[in-house]
């Protein structure tokens, strides 16, 4: 968007109008009208490239005035005003502008004595022509020839929106969100009636617009705005509308206060938003927005992870979904909409533990009995590990080259990647069971971790092992009856942490000292976050930088 032009419009006298500024264009672009001060309408007109020419005053008749259009086919441009006269009547009446004269002259016509009521103007383009005019209790069409009236509900119209291109259908919008569909009936030029229906309920809005295809975009400076689709059917409640998305609006906002709510020194924002019935409560935090692109509801999922068909795709192409019995998989089609696909090396009848990328163009599966080694590009089984006879695994992790498990009995078990190959590196025993780990590299090397994260159950603890030797480093017992739930090690701008998550929504958040071999874990940070339990993913964003989300559960 660019500005073409612009300029103070602005008189040294004049009494500034009661009921608003009113600016309009003329449909065929020969001038912009503007009604500033009582009495006065300001003429900006174009010449022939479009350019503006000085601007001048008319002096208006009417004193009170609540609204001004242009009207449609005119030879000459047409204003239409509604206003109120010394005795709270309310008329309509249509003046020419006559440029050449920088005066204006009496229009085709006038109609006095509307509706008390009456406040909006909608002009009505070729070929029916002529105004729609929108009162409390009733409303009017009117023309040069024609004039056609029907009744109401009391209420005040805020906003419309046109549909058709020929004008003959509007939707408009009260001032207790109920959006309305006005039609005006006719025989090819010739109008014959007005028709109008409740559709239902929506924000109450300031702007309409009729989008395509029974979308429109519903804009409100009193609450949130909305994405709308108007069905064929009524639901259950009798309403044609669907709202598809809202986009939050804090304004107005007539009151606020800052509170700690989670006592943690961070403040929050507690605003008064909204008015009439779209007024509420919003609470602004300082943080990460993030904004719901598309969704899909699928029941009872267990896992989710994203893999590339390739080591060096800059994409990824799967999307493994575990369930409690089965695996599904989703892959990209050349129109990018997901279909589900297989991928022969793995095995879909059980339920997945865990995915990775995985080196030398392979990706690797956990389940239950086994891990398996897949090639991204074959999509065979390359080689597989099984789990020990009468040992099931419980919880797993990976990255690129490194697998770490554990089954029950609180053995872990550290296998290694190769071309083709997995290798079991080292096994160790625990004295309780495993409830989370992670082996996230953290070091210089992208594709090989150092050390491993343990949750533990039973003493509620965080310890750290070096890799590939599984030896104990520091151990940091989290304290309550809350066993982790999910650990993660990351760097955040030159900062190894690790985060460990409890079942409820509490991180625990430890710094780790890479270069000390005895003091690994310090700075233990309590946070609580939301209200449900939840596991923590990381993202590659750039190199060097990682962001994270919660999962919620």
């Amino acid at each position: 968007m660019s500005c073409r032009a612009m300029g103070d419009v602005s008189d040294r006298i004049g009494r500034p109008t009661d009921n608003g500024q009113i600016g309009i264009i003329d449909p065929d672009c020969r001038l912009i009208g503007l009604h500033l001060y009582d009495g006065l309408f300001k003429v900006i007109p174009f010449d022939s490239k479009g350019q503006l020419k000085e601007a001048f005053n008319i002096r208006l008749e009417e004193l009170q005035v609540l609204d001004i259009k242009f009207l449609y086919g005119c030879s000459k441009p047409t204003i239409v005003v509604l206003y109120q006269d010394n005795k709270d009547a309310r008329h309509v009446k249509t003046y020419e502008v006559a440029l050449k004269d920088k005066d204006f002259v009496e229009g085709p016509w006038s109609q006095n004595n509307l509706d008390n009521g009456a406040g909006l103007l909608i002009p009505v383009p070729l070929p029916l022509g002529g105004v729609i005019i929108i009162g409390e209790e009733t409303i009017v069409y009117c023309s040069a020839t024609a004039f056609k009236a029907i009744p109401m509900r009391p209420s005040i119209t805020r906003a419309y929106g046109r549909v058709d291109a020929d004008g003959s259908r509007y939707l408009l919008s009260d001032h207790a969100g109920l959006l309305h569909l006005l039609v005006i009936t006719h025989e090819r030029e010739r109008v014959t009636g007005l028709k109008i229906e409740l559709l239902g309920e929506t924000s109450i809005a300031s702007t309409i617009s009729y989008l395509d295809n029974a979308f429109v975009y519903v804009g409100s400076s009193y609450g949130d705005s909305q994405l709308i689709k108007l069905n064929l059917q009524p639901d259950a409640k009798g309403s044609y509308v669907e709202v598809l998305e809202r986009y939050v609006n804090l304004g107005p906002i007539v009151d606020f206060c800052v509170v700690d709510l989670e006592r943690q020194g961070q403040g929050q924002v507690v605003t008064c938003s909204g008015a009439y019935k779209d007024g509420s409560l919003r609470i602004v935090r300082n943080g990460i927005g993030i904004n719901e692109q598309a969704s899909v509801e699928l029941q009872g999922i267990k896992g989710m992870w994203s893999l590339r068909s390739s080591t060096d795709d800059p994409y990824d192409t799967f999307l493994v979904v575990s369930f409690i019995s089965e695996t599904r998989i989703l892959a990209m089609n050349p129109d990018d909409e997901l279909e589900e696909t297989e991928i022969e090396g793995f095995y879909s009848q059980v339920q997945t533990l865990f995915c990775h990328d995985a080196v030398h163009n392979q990706l690797v599966q956990v389940t239950a009995s086994s891990v398996r080694l897949v090639s991204s590009t074959s999509r065979e089984l390359l080689n597989e590990w099984n789990a020990p006879s009468g040992f099931s695994v419980n919880v797993a992790t990976a990255n690129a080259t490194q697998v770490l498990l554990a089954t029950g009995g609180g053995h872990l078990v550290y296998l290694e990647i190769g071309d083709g190959v997995l290798t079991e590196v080292k096994h160790a025993q625990l004295e309780y069971e495993v409830s989370c780990l992670d082996i996230n590299p953290i070091g210089e090397n992208p594709n090989y971790s150092q050390l491993a994260a343990v949750g533990m159950w039973t003493d509620i603890s965080v310890r750290v092992f070096s890799l590939p030797g599984l030896d104990l480093l520091t151990k940091e017992h989290l304290g309550g009856e809350i066993i982790p739930r999910s650990v993660l090690l990351c760097a955040f701008e030159g900062v190894c942490l690790c985060l460990t998550f409890l079942r409820f929504p509490v991180l625990f958040s430890l710094i780790i000292d890479l270069d000390s071999a005895q003091e690994v874990l310090t700075g233990n940070v309590r946070l609580l976050l939301g209200r449900l339990r939840m596991f923590y993913q990381l993202h590659n964003i750039t190199n060097d930088t990682h962001a994270g989300d919660w999962i919620h559960n």
